[in-house]
Parts: structure tokens; C-alpha cells; sequence
């Protein structure tokens, strides 16, 4: 729901069988899609079985593939993609996620890898890595630790942020922490804004907000498309970490360590309003 508590509107949740009616329950406003693969699907027919539990290597390539072509007619709909939360370690969803995510990156369609999808990159860093447009991947210190390590990068010091982009030739990271730091090949930006180490999932929705207003910013630039400042990509990550800090903090103020993510949630509109009111 951190979506169109920023200002978006309509939300598409990609999930297993098991898990739609719970995440339905959610919101009656959740368009909920159940087509990842999960491990009911390796029960199809006994006769693909290689063993116990077992799918030959041909009919899981075709769950795959059954789940790819429900997805994908979806992705043109689409303004911004979060890949990763909520995910898991599944291997039919992460092969399927996989596919997903080069299909989005193909597309140009603004990205971000957060959660589960950073493990799926972790294990497969040229699903990202080189590829230019609006990708943003969002690691705390141990996951961008396991990303430096997979790309032999130093993940110590005040600029691995920056080391891990240039690393990854292509995409921006927003690593989160006590210092929220957004950086790409050529800078970064920091959000020292005073939060609440509880912040869930909820910076990787506002910041595909935020990436989806920036690419149609710069689509209508006039004149030779020249721009003056931070890339959108680092704008975005800056505007979104600021939004969900104050949100934390005012959640934390008034609820302590009984805090939650949906009490994070129903402070956005109010921190949105407040800092940029009617524009």
C-alpha cells in the first residue's frame, strides 16, 4: 500500500497459488496475479518425475515457461517493477523471477531489486551488471557485503556504495543504514535524515514511485535534453529515502517499539504533504 500512499495508483502483486488469498486479504485495492511457480507445481505428472519429489529438467523448464508467458503480457502495463520482497529461495520462483527481471531490464522499464532479489542477483550478478537505464538495487550492509564479494569489490567505507555501482557498470544502489547512501559510477548522495531502524519493505515501493515520475520527467524534457544536477536514477533514491525516514520517525514517535509497517505506512501521505503540499 506504500505505493498510493505516495501518490501512485494501482498496485500488481506476482505471487505463488498458496500465497494470493493472504496477500488479497491484505487490500481489496491489491491486483493479485498467482502465477510463480511454486512446489505444488512439481506434482503436475508422475510421468516427468525423475524421483521423489523430483520434476524432470524439461517439465520444470515448461513451469517456467507457463509462468513466464502469464507474466510477461503484463509488464507493458507497467510504469515501475519491484523484483525481491517476499520472493524466497524457491528454485522455480527464482528462475522464474530471473526471467522476469531480464525481460524488464530489456524493456526499459524502471527496476528495483530489493530483498530476495538481491540474492538472485548475488548468484547471478550479470542479470544487472553492465545494463543502463533506470535500475536501482536497494541492499542493507550485509547484503551489499554478499554483492561487493560476488563482484570482488572492498564493501568497507564511506564510498562502497559507490566502488559496488561502478562495479556493477550500470546501475545505482541505495544502500540502506544509519546513513542511507545513493550512488552510481560518477557520485552519490547521502539522506542523514533522522528514521527508525524498522522500515520494512517499504522504501522499495516508494522508490519505484519515485523512478517511474522520474523517467516521465525526463521523457518531457524540451529543448536538446540537457539536465543540470544528480542523475534521476540518485534524485529518486534521495527523494524516496527522505520520505520513509520522516515517516519512520513519526511513526516511532508515536507508537515506539510497538511500531509496525503499516504504522510507517499511514505517516507517508502526511511527510508527502508536508514537503511538498500542493505541487
Amino acid at each position: 500500500m506504500m505505493w498510493w500512499n505516495v501518490g501512485s495508483d494501482i498496485a500488481h502483486v506476482f505471487c505463488t497459488q498458496g500465497a494470493a488469498t493472504v496477500i488479497k486479504g491484505y487490500s481489496p485495492e491489491l491486483i493479485v496475479h498467482p502465477y510463480l511457480p511454486a512446489g505444488e507445481d512439481r506434482d503436475d505428472t508422475e510421468k516427468a518425475r525423475e524421483g521423489p519429489g523430483l520434476l524432470s529438467k524439461e517439465a520444470e523448464d515448461e513451469v517456467v515457461e507457463r509462468a513466464i508467458r502469464a507474466i510477461t503480457p503484463w509488464l507493458p502495463k507497467f510504469d515501475a517493477v519491484v523484483v525481491g520482497p517476499g520472493l524466497g529461495r524457491d528454485d522455480l520462483v527464482l528462475r522464474t523471477a530471473s526471467r522476469v527481471l531480464q525481460e524488464v531490464v530489456e524493456r526499459g522499464i524502471p527496476l528495483v531489486v530489493d530483498a530476495d532479489g538481491l540474492w538472485m542477483v548475488n548468484s547471478a550478478p550479470a542479470l544487472v551488471k553492465g545494463k543502463h537505464g533506470a535500475i536501482v538495487l536497494t541492499p542493507n550492509v550485509v547484503e551489499l557485503g554478499r554483492l561487493a564479494e560476488a563482484l570482488g569489490v572492498e564493501a568497507k567505507g564511506a564510498d562502497a556504495a559507490r566502488r559496488l555501482a561502478r562495479a556493477l557498470d550500470g546501475p545505482a544502489v541505495l544502500q540502506k543504514g544509519r546513513v542511507d547512501v545513493a550512488a552510481d559510477a560518477h557520485g552519490q548522495l547521502e539522506c542523514e535524515e533522522p528514521g527508525s531502524l524498522r522500515r520494512g519493505d517499504v522504501l522499495s515501493g516508494c522508490l519505484a514511485a519515485f523512478m517511474a515520475w522520474m523517467q516521465r520527467g525526463q521523457e518531457s524534457w524540451a529543448g536538446d535534453g540537457t539536465r543540470q544536477g544528480p542523475p534521476a536514477a540518485l534524485l529518486a533514491c534521495y527523494g524516496s529515502s527522505l520520505i520513509v525516514r520522516k515517516a519512520a520517525h513519526r511513526a516511532y514517535a508515536c507508537k515506539g517499539r510497538a511500531m509496525g509497517a503499516p504504522d510507517l505506512i499511514d505517516q507517508l501521505g502526511p511527510v508527502v504533504d508536508d514537503l511538498v503540499g500542493d505541487h
